[in-house]
């Protein structure tokens, strides 16, 4: 044990809360991309697996700038040794993020910019990839590993908290043949659930949608509140629907519509119009100039608010909506999606590198969720350390997170999940470092720091985890926050 440390982790749990936080966007993106900044060593890597934010302040004064948010080392913190291989690295996990929430779970808010201060333990996502189950334990109806289609997240445990599985996508729809894929959700206490699909699939006939009615999968999907049962009065995660309450609010070709109305170019500069798209991401616009429609339906009343969202085509990385039957976003740090005639999406907009002169990011943007937060987060340049008990030399770990000083913990953890205990605080809420061993103390330097693990001695093996604690010096009650956990295996 190391009391200077124990002292600094105990005088952080009455802190008051940060002032780092500031509204922005929880972003994925469909392939690997750079930051403008290009801080942090692995930090600047995005990674579809990876959820990044991009801040956006009100005068936007460093400009658009996405920074990594819930890096993969910290993802497999939280699943443990998920597949049984005796490690925790697993740089595939969950394929790629499809679909973001920050949730209601257990707050009543009705505004979507700010509406939650979200942390990647709270966050909740639908991967591509179904993780493993080798830390839940025996898969039953209600203890399932997190699969394509469901909208959940990673407990400290290991195990899987649903926001909306699978299972229940499917009776909204009717028990379609197969499984059912979600590529977008947004949801609002009171409003309804909305969601499109990655695949065509084929809807038997229900009340709600016509006779063997083929969903595609630029289509946005509704549920009406009144079809859904949440868990309690003020946990708003969904505990029933009704079967086939699914409706159609906006079909592939008024997709189409709105993206060609809104003016917006891909990659190459060209403006997207009359092309067959895939609905990537989705929140609800609660933006100036929005608006709500009702509209009555054999299934009860349908509420249609303004989206904003993104599709396959808008490569180069930019974000619309539904509002005025189309329109590109203004943000303060200027338009989300780029409309022509201004050129190519150069990435600039939601903060990503432009690599190549005359041409954007290839990537689309693949989840999206607004909220208020801050990142605080760890990577390290080498995530397995496989020496064969002959000792080696240190990697090194980066940070990225905006205080006067980090102070960083060490532990040994068990080969198969790290036990935690949860302080709270503003960003990550998970404490890993139960040893309470003092490793580094330093200033990060424009956001940025990075240290050096342990040299490993001959004969050992075994799990090595950092964490951090951020420290403000100039504030009123020395505020804290805790850092993003990350893992290293030594083999």
């Amino acid at each position: 044990m190391n009391s200077p440390m124990r002292l600094l982790l105990l005088a952080s749990l009455p802190a008051a809360a940060m002032t780092a936080q500031v509204p922005g966007a929880l972003l994925t993106f469909s392939q690997i991309e750079n930051t403008i900044s290009g801080g942090g060593g692995p930090l600047q890597v995005l990674h579809p697996n990876e959820i990044m934010f991009l801040p956006l302040p009100s005068g936007c004064p460093n400009g658009a700038r996405s920074e990594k948010w819930s890096p993969r080392t910290c993802m497999n913190v939280m699943t443990g040794d998920e597949n049984g291989d005796g490690q925790y690295w697993n740089p595939n996990l969950f394929g790629s993020i499809d679909a973001l929430s920050t949730g209601f779970a257990l707050f009543w808010q009705t505004s979507s910019i700010g509406k939650i201060a979200p942390n990647p333990s709270m966050v909740y996502w639908s991967p591509s990839a179904a993780m493993g189950s080798a830390i839940i334990g025996p898969i039953t109806a209600t203890n399932k590993p997190l699969r394509p289609g469901d909208i959940g997240r990673i407990k400290p445990d290991g195990k899987v908290e649903m926001l909306m599985s699978e299972d229940l996508f499917r009776k909204a729809l009717g028990y379609p043949l197969g499984p059912v894929d979600v590529d977008a959700f947004a949801y609002e206490p009171g409003l309804g659930i909305y969601f499109s699909l990655d695949d065509n699939i084929q809807c038997p006939e229900i009340a709600c949608l016509p006779q063997n009615l083929w969903v595609n999968d630029g289509s946005l999907l509704a549920i009406p509140w009144s079809a859904v049962t949440t868990v309690g009065p003020w946990d708003f995660r969904i505990a029933d629907v009704i079967q086939g309450s699914a409706h159609v609010a906006l079909d592939e070709v008024m997709i189409k519509v709105l993206v060609a109305n809104s003016g917006v170019t891909d990659r190459n500069g060209f403006t997207i119009t009359n092309v067959d798209d895939d609905l990537e991401s989705l929140d609800i616009d609660h933006g100036p100039g929005t608006q709500i429609l009702s509209i009555p339906t054999a299934c009860g009343t349908l509420l249609v608010p303004d989206f904003l969202f993104s599709t396959e085509m808008m490569t180069g990385g930019s974000v619309i909506s539904t509002k005025n039957n189309g329109s590109p976003v203004m943000g303060p740090c200027g338009y989300l999606g780029i409309p022509s005639p201004y050129g190519i999406q150069t990435g600039a907009a939601v903060g990503i590198q432009q690599q190549l002169a005359n041409v954007g990011p290839a990537s689309y943007v693949n989840a999206l969720a607004f909220g208020t937060t801050e990142r605080f987060v760890h990577e390290p340049v080498t995530h397995q350390l496989n020496y064969g008990l002959l000792g080696g030399l240190p990697t090194t770990v980066h940070v990225g997170g905006d205080f006067d000083f980090v102070v960083t913990a060490i532990d040994i953890v068990p080969s198969t999940i790290a036990p935690s205990f949860t302080i709270g605080g503003d960003f990550f809420p998970d404490w890993y470092c139960l040893g309470m061993m003092l490793w580094d103390v330093a200033s990060p330097t424009s956001g940025f720091h990075s240290f050096a693990t342990p040299h490993i001695p001959v004969g050992w093996s075994g799990k090595l985890m950092f964490q951090s604690i951020g420290v403000d010096v100039a504030c009123t009650n020395c505020a804290f926050n805790l850092s993003t956990p990350c893992v290293i295996d030594v083999n």
